[in-house]
Parts: structure tokens; sequence; C-alpha cells
């Protein structure tokens, strides 16, 4: 008797080493076994995105002076913005890790003092107003490594996926005095002093720093699973969403000297395609 057990439990063991080692392999390129036979190949996410906008321009003064909101106020603005992931490796059942780039647009405006005194105090914006509008434009951009939790959408009937994201952000940046480029002064470049050789000169730059988001995606495929299903085939669609996310961007210049500060804490909400 106790052989015959033991070949049936050697048997069990045979059929259920496959599935087990199946459910926890590393695949590169690998496609996601725990989606569906009828799925097409699932690589890339693609997301369209938009939220508010406040840069934390005013945050190094620390309250002594308030240059960004003085001038152009304390409204938030719209950041407009897309982001595309490379999901390179498919940890099955559990998710996938990738590759994410993105990139947005804001601005913020305002009329113009008429005139500038050379000191970096809010008294330098309480001149009367030159009638002309001076623009602040801002792309700004991101490289995240990205991981997205979606056993649950996949294996239960909770169609929701967490994700993280963590990386550097650069933001392009220039001010606009009409229709012209602007010219750095002092209240632009924190830290100069009159004798820096970047006073006068155009205003425009970059400034570096890092990026972190958290979010949670609804699947919509639980809606309308023959639509989701027709879009795949046609059109190579596998999954589509709604998203919001919380972002913290500390765009700072990560110890560099002193440049213009445009990271911020905001939310966003959007929508997501897989392909």
């Amino acid at each position: 008797m106790s052989r015959w057990w033991a070949c049936a439990v050697a048997g069990l063991l045979a059929c259920a080493a496959p599935a087990v080692v199946e459910a926890q392999t590393f695949e590169l390129f690998g496609h996601d076994r725990s989606g569906s036979r009828h799925d097409s190949p699932q690589n890339f996410l693609v997301e369209l995105r938009g939220g508010p906008w406040y840069p934390d321009t005013d945050a190094e003064f620390n309250g002594r002076a308030t240059p960004f909101g003085d001038m152009f106020g304390t409204a938030d603005q719209l950041l407009l913005g897309a982001e595309i992931d490379w999901q390179f490796l498919r940890v099955n059942p559990i998710g996938s890790l990738g590759i994410g780039l993105g990139a947005g647009y804001t601005s913020a405006s305002a009329v113009a003092p008429l005139t500038q005194n050379p000191m970096p105090a809010v008294a330098s914006w309480e001149r009367p107003s030159s009638g002309q509008q001076t623009s602040l434009q801002v792309i700004p951009g991101y490289a995240v490594a990205v991981l997205r939790i979606d056993v649950l959408a996949r294996r239960t009937v909770v169609p929701i996926v967490p994700y993280l994201k963590y990386g550097v952000g650069y933001a392009y940046w220039w001010i606009n005095n009409g229709d012209t480029l602007a010219r750095r002064s002092l209240a632009l470049s924190p830290g100069a002093t009159a004798s820096d050789p970047d006073l006068g000169q155009a205003a425009t730059g970059g400034t570096f720093g890092t990026h972190f988001a958290a979010g949670l995606m609804l699947r919509l495929d639980v809606f309308e699973p023959t639509v989701q299903r027709a879009w795949d085939q046609e059109m190579g669609v596998n999954h589509s969403y709604i998203f919001a996310e919380y972002v913290r961007s500390d765009l700072s210049g990560i110890g560099s000297r002193p440049q213009l500060r445009l990271g911020t804490e905001t939310w966003n909400v959007g929508l997501a395609m897989e392909f």
C-alpha cells in the first residue's frame, strides 16, 4: 500500500511542478500566461493624463519672499502630459516591470511689472503694471522604473491595478515678455549675485530632480468585455483603463548650483491602454 501512495504522490508532484514553475517565472519579453489565450501579445502601455500644477519655486525662500506667487498668483495651472511604458519583464502571475518615459506641458502668465529693481525681493513686483504679458512655459519630463501589480485584475473579479513609479525628472523652461524671450534678473535666478555672468542672458534653462508616482488603475474590460476583446483582435489593445495617481516631483537641481525650482506635489487622472 505504501508503494502505491508513493507512486501517486510522485505522479501528482510531476504534474503540478510545471504549473508552479510557470507561475513564478521571470520572463524577458515573455507572454503573460495568466491572461486569456485569446489576448494578443502585450508589451507597451500608453497613458494620457492631466492634473493641477503649482511649482515649489517659492519654497527655497522659507517664507522670506514669494516671487513666483507675487508674479503669477497662487492658482493651480493645468498640466497635460503623456507617457509610454515598455513592459519588458513579466513576473507571472503578479505583474510586470517596465521603463517609462513621460513628458507634459504647462504655463503660467501674468501682466508684467513696469520696472524691476535689482533686488530679489517681493518689492520688485510691486511696481505699476506695464500692460505686457509675462509667461512662464514649462515642459516637464521624466524617465522611471514602473511596477504594475495586475494579479487582482487577472485572477479575481476585482478590476484594480496598483502601480509605483520612481526615477529622474527634468523640466525645461523659458520666460517670455510679450512676444520676446525675457532676460535673467536676480528675481529669476535664485542664489545669484549682481556679478553673476548669467544675469542678462536669455531667461531659459532646465532643472533636474527626481520623480515619484503611485496610483490605481480601473480596468474597463469588466464593463464591456465583448467590446474590449473585439478591440484587441482588431487593433491589438489588450486592456483599457482609467486611473488616478499621486505625484511628487522634486526638481531642485539634485545638489547642483541654485536653479529655478519647478517641482510639485499633485495628482493626475487619465486614460491608459495596453498593447
